[in-house]
């Protein structure tokens, strides 16, 4: 019987240009369902022989998640394990990055060893994983391999890291049998189908034409009881798992877990509750309860309410003493029509990482510019509307996703740090909102940035699959600049900064440049990579801004300067090349 996880991943061809990494970017999307793939690539793929067996390294400051991983995929699926040396060199890789002098590493892990401690060091990483990724059966000896390098790094954590707020290092094999399980959560709204008796005290039901539901409380000590025996399993239908603990007010889960502690009589109150899927649902006498009904249910899916169950779950013994009095509002839904039950699951998912864009998608300027990108063609942009996870899964070919977007528009509007290392605060932040989506972004402009990042992402692709017996000195330092993180949010701030010398006259408004309502995002990153080619020996220049992740502002505006200053003493050399791009260019 085939793998429909690994089927469905043989129909990404975008996915293919990255050979054995791309099952990687896959099982990320299984596990995050992220829909912008193609930055993540640019960002945390290790390009190179000399990786120090590590593949990818991939850092989510939102979910406070670290993902070391290494991939292996062989030419014959399943037909038997895989290699359990490739699982050992993830303690090489865990040693690297975590500890020793950075100077020491090769380019492509040297910036990411930065990032990864600095990540560390201030309180963002709660959770490092440590991915064994193939298209093989899973092992004991691969799992032992794992478990080990997990132990290294819990110790170089522990002794590097002291003031660290990492909760969780585990290792995990990634293969045919787990990638199955995330894709069927992907596909399947309810994946634990056993069926459980829930005490409730009283309810009510209500139903229209395909869905039935009744709404009452749950005791927490059930739900603490129901996580400890399924965890995340329960939470399939959510586009995120469990998020863990920050121990910072501003933090929901340790607000969750502060009050079931603290005041577990108010939680009823203070919360906002879960809404439950299930297959079916009725009452029934209770056995031990008098003349009191209990609710039994066929399967559970919690659609919403995944960071309240995840933290009354993982409530240890002596923080659960009030458990007793502790109650959760709830609605338990059973629905018939696929169609409606993909609504439920879009609508009731909007806490935590995804609410920053989501909080705007009702916005008036995300309503005009959704319906300007209707008139551009082969372009499809939500602006803060979620899609299903199986739209990352499965991709949607013309998406112009929003984070792409928003980082293309803060770098070419001169905030690269923004760009790379604070992109939620796009949409968090209102000021900073307005500065980016306001009465002048419009959708062909958006297209104009978006493909100007996408055309420097593809320029990097390009280099590092270049054989390094092959590369040219030019190229090499290019690509020393590329690996860089940030480096190309930085290069997109400076070929923007310096779109007068580009273009031969004065821009009065940078929001106005495009191509026009009739260029497609397709055809806007063809308009843009010969610019970029032209650019690209200039990169070195900017090296000393990226280090350190674009953290000083003035290493930045400074090399900016500089590249923009040899941008305009070469423009007489490239102006026909100029002249051919500004000939596309639309100034309103």
């Amino acid at each position: 019987m085939s793998n429909p996880a690994l089927a469905a991943y043989g129909k990404r061809d975008d996915l293919a240009a990255y050979g054995s990494n791309g099952l990687l970017l896959f099982a990320l999307q299984l596990q995050f369902g992220m829909d912008d793939i193609e930055s993540v690539a640019a960002d945390a793929l290790t390009d190179g022989n000399n990786d120090k067996k590590c593949d990818l390294v991939y850092v989510d400051r939102d979910r406070g998640r670290l993902v070391i991983a290494q991939g292996y995929e062989a030419k014959s699926p399943g037909t038997k394990t895989a290699p359990a040396s490739k699982a050992s060199d993830l303690n090489t890789a865990v040693a690297w990055l975590l500890s020793g002098d950075v100077n020491g590493l090769p380019d492509n892990l040297k910036s990411a060893a930065i990032h990864v401690r600095g990540a560390i060091s201030d309180q963002t990483i709660r959770e490092i994983d440590l991915w064994y990724v193939h298209n093989q059966n899973e092992s004991t000896n691969v799992r032992d391999e794992l478990q080990q390098a997990a132990r290294t790094a819990k110790s170089i954590v522990a002794s590097g890291f002291p003031d660290a707020q990492v909760t969780s290092i585990v290792g995990r094999e990634i293969g045919q049998a787990t990638l199955a399980e995330l894709y069927k959560r992907t596909r399947a709204p309810i994946a634990v189908s056993d069926s459980f008796r829930v005490p409730v005290s009283g309810g009510f039901t209500i139903s229209a034409e395909h869905w039935r539901a009744f709404c009452t409380s749950v005791p927490g000590s059930w739900l603490r009881s129901v996580w400890k025996e399924h965890e995340t399993n329960l939470l399939s239908p959510n586009v995120r798992d469990y998020l863990g603990i920050v121990k910072a007010e501003r933090n929901i889960n340790f607000g969750i877990k502060s009050t079931a502690r603290q005041d577990p009589n108010q939680f009823w109150i203070y919360n906002n509750g879960l809404t439950i899927l299930v297959n079916d649902f009725r009452l029934v006498p209770s056995p031990d309860r008098g003349d009191a009904e209990d609710l039994e249910i066929t399967g559970i899916g919690i659609v919403n309410g995944a960071q309240t169950t995840g933290s009354i779950g993982t409530l240890a013994d002596a923080e659960a003493e009030g458990i007793e009095s502790l109650n959760v509002m709830a609605r338990f839904v059973k629905c018939d029509s696929p169609a409606i039950l993909a609504e439920i699951v879009r609508y009731n998912n909007t806490q935590n990482k995804v609410e920053a864009a989501d909080f705007r998608s009702k916005d008036v300027v995300q309503e005009r510019l959704r319906a300007e990108f209707a008139q551009i063609p082969e372009a499809t942009y939500r602006g803060g509307r979620r899609g299903g996870v199986s739209d990352a899964i499965e991709r949607q070919k013309n998406l112009v996703a929003d984070g792409a977007v928003a980082q293309s528009l803060a770098a070419f509007h001169g905030r690269p740090n923004l760009a790379y290392n604070d992109t939620r605060r796009i949409w968090d932040d209102d000021g900073t909102y307005a500065d980016l989506f306001n009465e002048r972004t419009s959708a062909r402009h958006i297209v104009f940035t978006y493909a100007l990042l996408r055309a420097v992402e593809a320029a990097k692709k390009e280099i590092a699959d270049l054989d390094e017996k092959v590369r040219t000195q030019s190229q090499q330092r290019q690509i020393s600049f590329f690996r860089q993180r940030g480096a190309i949010q930085l290069f997109v701030a400076a070929v923007a900064e310096s779109m007068e010398a580009i273009l031969g006259y004065a821009v009065v408004d940078r929001f106005g440049l495009s191509f026009g309502t009739e260029c497609s995002p397709k055809d806007a990153i063809t308009h843009w990579s010969p610019v970029v080619q032209a650019c690209l020996p200039f990169c070195d220049r900017l090296s000393d801004a990226a280090d350190r992740n674009l953290q000083n502002a003035e290493k930045v505006r400074q090399a900016i300067q500089t590249f923009q200053s040899l941008i305009e003493a070469t423009g007489t050399a490239n102006r026909p090349l100029y002249e051919s791009f500004s000939s596309l260019v639309r100034t309103s």
